[in-house]
């Protein structure tokens, strides 16, 4: 029997924060926080993007000192990861295009060896 082991990413900012940890390199759409890329089909509709945002909110909002639980099956197909964090403030003042074009998020490469005792801190 396989045996997963949960991960966990911890907001030490004084932020509250959007946490996704991805495969891409590039920022991706709302509608693609917490799945697959190649498994979502990116809808054009206003009312969608904003469904796919209040789905991106479950379990990537990480109030200051908290914690949140990272899938690890992402760490059974790639051996590093990116690491996206954006301040909610700036989540829900700006669309996801303005978010990439004006770099308003902080992206880090992460490996399975950075989550020490299966926990990563993120600091600024």
């Amino acid at each position: 029997m396989d045996r997963k082991t949960t991960l966990y990413i911890k907001n030490c900012t004084k932020d509250t924060l959007l946490i996704e940890l991805s495969e891409a390199d590039t920022l991706v759409n709302w509608q693609f926080w917490g799945k697959q890329a190649a498994d979502v089909v990116s809808p054009n509709d206003t009312d969608e993007v904003d469904i796919a945002f209040n789905k991106a909110i479950i379990g990537s909002f990480a109030l200051p000192d908290s914690t949140i639980y990272i899938d690890p099956y992402i760490y059974s197909h790639y051996d590093t990861c990116y690491l996206y964090t954006i301040k909610w403030n700036i989540a829900k003042k700006y669309s996801m295009d303005e978010i990439r074009a004006k770099k308003l998020y902080d992206r880090r490469t992460v490996t399975k060896k950075n989550f020490h005792n299966r926990l990563f801190e993120y600091k600024k």
